[in-house]
């Protein structure tokens, strides 16, 4: 009985192992029950070379399990849990309580966890000098990014605890109340950041305005900001022949830009960075393709996850291409081929800068830089300015158009049809804190700033609803519109407000998720005679551009991709999952609200320049193309 007993135990198992995004590609195997996965799976050849992990169907690392235990099941062999070259783990729905501060904080940069190496972030030893407002911007974004949390992170300022903290531009952004430099410590702290006060040898990173004495010797990186111009660099100085720098209404503004580039090159230069994008379990692999039809390049490739999608680049002359796919199901020899494409192009060790990455490019002058602060004023007055889309983008240019006003006076509408804020937006959509989880955005976003600027609810408008159809007064089908009216099902109780904050808006901010939404939008400026600012970011791309009477979306990018009815979106339902870092979302937001503050000004007659379109890429910053894009070859129904 012994002997049947223990030959029974012996029994075989049968497993059935894919290495292969499709599934229906599987190989069944027969194994000792004591015998691992792991290498269950070399021994019938579906494993991949080098590292590798097996998962159940949903998405279980069982790779040290015994067969025993997965009798009959259907196992999927694919890449370790590693993206772009280093052990890292995902955040497991069932591994946090969200009672708890720390699952709290696990779970906050989740998204964020797919573009960047959550562990090295958190284990940067970053020193700091420079005046107080920068040094609080660049704290502030930080400790959105998870720096400087582990036993071995940390980031230094030369300061003493009862040195007073200056707080001017950023009221708007810093959601604290803090008098001296130890209770600026004693926050963080509580925030889980590590924070001292201690002399520095040496500073890593310096930032300063550019009438301010620079340190001798710093070999590190460094920001000059000041005059809406700022320079991002690292190792010598460049040499400054004139600073006139006094306050304008675009100081935080130019701030947050010059803190968001200078914090990205910090990290790119030591490989922050995953080679290819990881967004909640999917791999998004985009590569681009130069002079080819985006429906051509398209043509042919298929996936059992979904049709790519294909998208012309900012230059005209390529396509992008992306795909998505469960991590645990993408084929390794697809992760080798393509990682050559997909990789991130680190600078090379050596002096880098300076580079112009503010609102307006800082002149130079006989081997020297010049900052000048023309014509903009310090505050502007009787400003309404209404913002659609109060989430990555939207919670950064909404308090810093407010910075740049006398909120007094002014109005600022924000429109969001989100009902919830959700926890991995608090990694980058700087007005929200655990307190507002579940809460309406536009709701929380008009609360925060009432509170933080001291103003009365008209002057500060939260509006949770979504911009519709029968909100654009005066549209059409035969104006060239590509939304049918009869798209409109029902009507919200918002509708007055909506339509009344159209109508008295003097620019508009699209901060929104989606073409179709932001080609709406346009349409409803374009009856109104208001410029509209667009912002778009996603990842470590980003894009900000403004429209006029003589150009439009459907001028610029043609109606099948003006009216693309895609939806990129922090919501999981009915759109694609978006993965971004706070140091594109807070330029791109930054940028979009010093250009809505300088059209402000123009329509006032101060006579200024308006900062130029640009493009963000990887914390590269470019001027974007104007006009028509080259492959627009019809005309939008308004301009000639």
């Amino acid at each position: 009985m012994r002997r049947e007993a223990g030959k029974k135990e012996q029994e075989p198992v049968l497993l059935t192992l894919s290495n292969a995004v499709d599934q229906t590609q599987k190989i069944k195997v027969e194994v000792s029950p004591s015998t691992t996965i792991k290498q269950a799976s070399i021994d019938a050849g579906v494993a991949p070379k080098g590292a590798f992990d097996v998962f159940t169907a949903g998405g279980k690392a069982v790779t040290k399990s015994k067969a025993s235990n997965h009798k009959n099941e259907v196992l999927y062999v694919g890449p370790q849990k590693v993206a772009g070259g280093s052990d890292r783990s995902f955040f497991d729905d069932d591994g946090f309580e969200f009672g708890s501060e720390e699952g709290l904080e696990g779970h906050r940069w989740h998204r964020q966890s797919g573009l960047i190496d959550q562990e090295m972030v958190a284990s940067l030893d970053i020193g700091l000098e420079g005046h107080d407002e920068s040094m609080l911007g660049l704290l502030l974004e930080l400790d959105l990014l998870g720096a400087c949390r582990s036993g071995n992170g940390r980031v230094s300022i030369d300061r003493d605890a009862d040195d007073e903290v200056s707080i001017r531009m950023l009221r708007g952004l810093v959601d604290f109340p803090a008098s001296s430099w130890g209770e600026v410590q004693e926050i963080f702290s509580s925030k889980g950041m590590c924070l001292s006060l201690r002399e520095l040898d040496e500073a890593d990173i310096w930032i300063g305005t550019a009438d301010c004495p620079r340190p001798e010797g710093h070999g590190g990186t460094w920001l000059i900001h000041g005059a809406g111009s700022a320079l991002v660099g690292s190792g010598s100085f460049p040499s400054i022949r004139h600073a006139c720098v006094r306050e304008t209404m675009i100081d935080a503004a130019t701030l947050v830009c010059g803190v968001s580039a200078l914090l990205h090159r910090y990290l790119r230069e030591r490989s922050a960075f995953w080679e290819m994008e990881v967004v909640d379990r999917w791999l998004t692999l985009t590569a681009r393709v130069d002079d080819i039809d985006p429906e051509i390049a398209l043509k042919g490739l298929k996936s059992r996850f979904g049709r790519g999608t294909a998208t012309r680049t900012s230059d005209g002359r390529g396509s992008l291409i992306r795909y998505r796919f469960p991590l645990n199901l993408t084929p390794p020899h697809l992760l080798r081929n393509l990682s050559p494409i997909m990789r991130i192009n680190k600078p090379k060790d050596e002096e880098v800068g300076p580079v112009d990455i503010g609102p307006f490019p800082s002149k130079s002058s006989e081997g020297g830089y010049c900052f000048d602060s023309m014509a903009l004023p310090e505050k502007l007055s009787d400003v309404n300015v209404l913002v659609l889309g109060v989430g990555g983008l939207g919670s950064w240019a909404a308090p810093l158009l407010l910075s740049g006003c006398d909120p007094r006076t002014s109005t600022i509408g924000m429109l969001d049809g989100d009902q919830e804020v959700e926890l991995h937006n608090l990694n980058r959509q700087v007005l929200y804190s655990s307190e507002d989880l579940g809460c309406a955005k536009a709701t929380a976003a008009a609360s925060r700033l009432r509170e933080r600027f001291g103003i009365p609810e008209g002057s500060v408008l939260g509006i949770p609803a979504p911009l519709g159809a029968q909100h654009v007064m005066g549209y059409s089908e035969e104006s060239g519109g590509g939304i049918s009216l009869q798209e409109i099902v029902g009507h919200s109780e918002h509708d007055e407000v909506i339509s009344s904050s159209l109508d008295s808006m003097q620019v508009a901010l699209s901060c929104l998720d989606n073409q179709n939404a932001r080609t709406l939008l346009n349409t409803a400026c374009l009856d109104r005679g208001v410029p509209m600012v667009n912002g778009g970011g996603e990842g470590v791309r980003g894009v900000i551009e403004h429209f006029g009477s003589d150009l439009c979306m459907v001028c610029r990018y043609g109606p099948e991709e003006a009216y693309e009815t895609e939806r990129v979106s922090c919501q999981e339902e009915g759109a694609r999952p978006v993965s971004s870092i706070v140091t594109t979302t807070a330029y791109v937001g930054a940028l979009q609200a010093a250009t809505a503050l300088c059209l402000l000004a123009e329509q006032r007659g101060y006579g200024n320049e308006l900062p130029e379109a640009r493009d963000w890429w990887n914390g590269i910053v470019s001027r974007r193309q104007g006009g028509r894009l080259p492959w627009v070859k019809g005309e939008c129904g308004r301009h000639g």
